[in-house]
């Protein structure tokens, strides 16, 4: 149970947690709920916010598995039960480019973009996944039902330029 002299914020509507998770402040969010769900926790309204808070807490889950290499960049997404597969391989050759460009400072990524409905029309995300391997199958748990999703794999500049060296088809995630 939160102690409501405790909170950073200083009170807790409805309105309020849906622009917080709007801006992806996932915390904020949550603790508002947490006191929206204190007050009136039968509000279906505070009952549909407490889903989409525990919705977004779990999209912080990628499991990553290596896997063999074919030498060639390529990247490719599949969804099963709301699980979103990201199989990619960095091709040596590929990645030299890559670096070249950004002046060899950086990492490889997985550059994820997610479209979902919500109740105040689309949103867009962008999430980084840092790759620990050259050639593996990523698994995203806890992605929003209802959403569209385009990967692309590259090398990411400590500059902020994005080098994409292949890019996945469209896949839908459907509740």
């Amino acid at each position: 149970m939160s102690d409501p002299t405790s909170s950073k914020i200083p009170f807790a509507t409805v309105t309020m947690a849906e622009i917080l998770l709007g801006q992806d402040m996932i915390a904020e969010a949550a603790e508002v709920i947490d006191r929206l769900v204190d007050e009136r926790g039968d509000d279906a309204r505070v009952r549909e916010l407490l889903e989409r808070v525990r919705e977004r807490c779990a999209q912080g889950e990628v499991l990553q598995d290596s896997i063999a290499r074919k030498m060639v960049d390529r990247i490719e997404i599949k969804s099963r039960d709301g699980v979103l597969r990201i199989s990619f391989e960095l091709s040596d050759q590929g990645l030299a480019i890559a670096r070249r460009k950004v002046r060899y400072s950086g990492h490889s990524i997985v550059r994820l973009f997610t479209a979902s409905t919500g109740p105040r029309g689309v949103r867009k995300n962008t999430r980084d996944i840092e790759i620990l391997h050259p050639a593996a199958q990523l698994d995203i748990h806890g992605l929003p039902r209802s959403s569209v999703h385009v990967a692309a794999i590259g090398f990411l500049g400590r500059n902020g330029a994005f080098v994409p060296l292949a890019r996945s088809g469209i896949k839908g995630i459907t509740s």
